[in-house]
């Protein structure tokens, strides 16, 4: 019953509660090492503070978040699960602090687009930080 208990609490806080990350340092991640950055943040759920660089539709066909990256060679692309979360992205403008919480897709999936990608399940804008 123990192990039951503590593989519980394991999955709880691996699982369900996001890991919390700054836009610019997840994105250097990547550049840095992409094999110990997927080994940290790959299908992770996250939640991702950053400033918004710019919100637009991507090939004509999908709307995208990008994240300023600072001086990585990386963009930072939030993909949006539901229209709400969309339409509040829409809103945004260059500059403004928003966290988003999803999954870290990495920068493999959507290779249509070089950077990471995170697949967002909320969004919210918050203080500058």
């Amino acid at each position: 019953m123990l192990v039951l208990l503590i593989a519980a609490v394991f999955i709880y806080y691996t699982e369900m509660i996001p890991l919390k990350v700054d836009a610019v340092k997840l994105a250097a991640s990547y550049s840095n090492n992409k094999t110990q950055a997927d080994k940290n943040f790959l299908d992770k759920e996250l939640e991702v503070t950053g400033t918004v660089k710019a919100f637009y539709k991507l090939i004509e066909v999908r709307n995208v978040l990008e994240l300023n990256t600072g001086e990585s060679e990386l963009s930072l692309f939030c993909f949006f699960i539901n229209e709400i979360d969309e339409t509040k992205a829409a809103s945004f403008g260059e500059g403004d602090t928003v966290t988003v919480t999803g999954k870290c897709a990495g920068l493999y999936k959507y290779n249509f687009v070089n950077g990471v990608k995170i697949e967002v399940k909320k969004i919210k804008q918050t203080k500058a930080y």
